[in-house]
């Protein structure tokens, strides 16, 4: 009896193994829409944390550039979400290059903690959408 309870544990165990889910790779759009969310909440983080601190970080050529990146980081998300092929490389390239400007503006205050994590945000994002322009 105790033979074959370790034998049904055995088999269970080798069996019960090959039944998990398979491991699925994202795709790079589904990475980039990530990177797109993750990157339009850095940026609206950051622009709270602008607001507050005032001076030169509430300047409207900062505070502008965060929003453009976070309206284009938004519209590239719902558009991958969608699945939306033909616009989807157009929102790429616009949402690439809002970033760019974006960890650009960012990287005046390279002594900032905050600001240089806005900027790394957004070139991560910039490295999977550039992938999606055509």
């Amino acid at each position: 009896m105790k033979q074959l309870l370790v034998l049904i544990g055995m088999l269970l165990c080798t069996f019960g193994y090959s039944l998990q889910q398979p491991a699925f790779a994202q795709t790079t759009g589904e990475i980039a829409k990530g990177n797109c969310t993750s990157c339009a909440a850095a940026c609206q983080k950051t622009l709270d944390y602008c607001t507050t601190k005032k001076g030169k970080y509430a300047e409207a050529s900062v505070t502008n550039t965060l929003k453009d990146c976070i309206t284009a980081c938004k519209m590239t998300s719902d558009f991958l979400n969608r699945g939306s092929v033909g616009l989807q490389p157009k929102a790429c390239e616009l949402t690439v290059q809002a970033c760019n400007e974006c960890a650009k503006s960012m990287d005046k205050f390279n002594t900032d903690n905050a600001m240089q994590a806005c900027a790394n945000e957004c070139r991560k994002c910039v490295g999977n959408c550039q992938k999606l322009v055509k």
